[in-house]
């Protein structure tokens, strides 16, 4: 085990640490960011995620990665998803059921289209 004795340690073991993440999300194409707040779990954000990982599993997608968070910050657009996509701005969806997860999966992770009807700005 290292000891962090200086502000020097520190900053080090930050940049290695901050490396590793890095090196782990290259190997993602998309990450699916879920909100997961309790107005999210309130609205449905738990069956949003349970259709985002079922539908990933029956399609084989494993160049996706699904994380969860807390508050994305707007309560009135819950449940909320980002998609993080290499080389591509964030998207913001909001309003995501279930059915509207089916359709970012086939339309935006599957064919590159956005689902404008669900995007959100400034969030």
């Amino acid at each position: 085990m290292t000891y962090i004795q200086s502000m020097e340690d520190l900053a080090r073991a930050k940049a290695e640490a901050q490396e590793r993440l890095q090196a782990n999300d290259r190997q993602y194409q998309f990450q699916i960011q879920i909100g997961m707040s309790s107005c999210g779990i309130a609205v449905g954000a738990r069956e949003t995620l349970a259709a985002f990982d079922r539908l990933l599993v029956e399609r084989k997608l494993s160049k996706v990665r699904i994380t969860q968070t807390g508050c994305i910050g707007s309560c009135a657009l819950e449940p909320i998803v980002q998609l993080k996509e290499t080389d591509r701005a964030t998207i913001t969806y909001g309003k995501v059921s279930p059915e509207v997860a089916q359709r970012i999966i086939e339309e935006h992770i599957g064919s590159g289209r956005i689902v404008q009807e669900y995007v959100v700005e400034n969030v």
